[in-house]
């Protein structure tokens, strides 16, 4: 008589749903970042031919045959490329220098458009589409100008080819009320657009430039640094994606952006960023 075999008990199903483990000092590599981020930006923005070409045109280029990117990061960072060799010519008066800040504020409603768009047409996300057109069509209150540093000879050849360029509403409380109206905006299209440790990134990106100003103590500066930032950051983002969502994964963070989302405060954020457009194009 055959002996019965006992059937091996049945496994449970695994969970396959893995949780991503946080990083403990997630928070000081954010300020690591960030602290580079405006530094970064402040030396390519002050040394348009010394730094600007390394950081901000080679850098990416690289970065745009290496990596694989979607194609609103290709095109962002395309953008803001064509921007840094355009300065270049400005430098060396091959461009028109007043012409070539004008041009910055034309590109500056360009990117805020193509973001726009996104957020209205793929994510329809109307209220933030609202804040996006507002802050497009306020640009034809803003204005812009060249600052040649090459005087400041004590900096030796540093100050060979130190040039800056920057932008202002009608009053310095405008032009404050604008780049903040900025932020708020971007941050909630980030949000659309990205996982939530990149967007945990973008605080350093955003925070950057006006961690900029606070030391110039100009908020004209904001656009150059914004670029520089965001040129920089780009860099990274595209390049570590990996290393970024294992690195800035956080739960609070998920919550806190997952709170921003809500109808309530998307309301909010229009209506703020409303009134501070209008402050920064109506206030004299």
């Amino acid at each position: 008589m055959a002996a019965k075999t006992k059937a091996a008990p049945s496994k449970a199903p695994e969970n396959k749903t893995a949780v991503m483990p946080e990083r403990k000092n997630q928070n000081i590599l954010l300020l690591i970042l960030t602290i580079s981020f405006t530094a970064t930006s402040m030396l390519a923005s002050a040394q348009p031919i010394l730094v600007n070409i390394l950081v901000n045109v080679l850098l990416p280029t690289v970065i745009m045959i290496v990596c694989r990117m979607v194609f609103f990061e290709k095109m962002k960072l395309a953008t803001l490329m064509l921007l840094r060799i355009a300065i270049v010519f400005a430098v060396f008066n091959i461009l028109n220098r007043q012409f070539f800040v004008t041009l910055v504020l034309i590109f500056l409603a360009i990117n805020i458009l193509e973001a726009t768009f996104t957020d209205i047409f793929r994510y329809k996300k109307y209220l933030n589409g609202i804040s996006g057109l507002a802050l497009a069509a306020s640009i034809v209150f803003l204005r812009g100008s060249w600052i040649d540093l090459t005087g400041l000879t004590q900096l030796g050849f540093f100050a060979k080819y130190m040039h800056m360029y920057e932008f202002h509403a009608a009053t310095a409380a405008g032009t404050i009320c604008w780049i903040i109206a900025y932020t708020i905006w971007n941050w909630v299209f980030v949000t659309n657009e990205f996982s939530d440790s990149v967007a945990k990134l973008h605080v350093g990106i955003l925070a950057s430039p006006i961690l900029g100003c606070l030391v110039t103590w100009n908020p004209g500066f904001w656009l150059a640094f914004r670029a520089g930032s965001l040129a920089f950051g780009g860099c990274m983002q595209i390049a570590e994606k990996d290393y970024i969502e294992e690195s800035l994964h956080s739960s609070k963070f998920a919550a806190f952006v997952a709170a921003t989302k809500k109808p309530g405060m998307q309301v909010a954020f229009m209506v703020i960023n409303l009134a501070l457009i209008a402050v920064a194009c109506f206030v004299k």
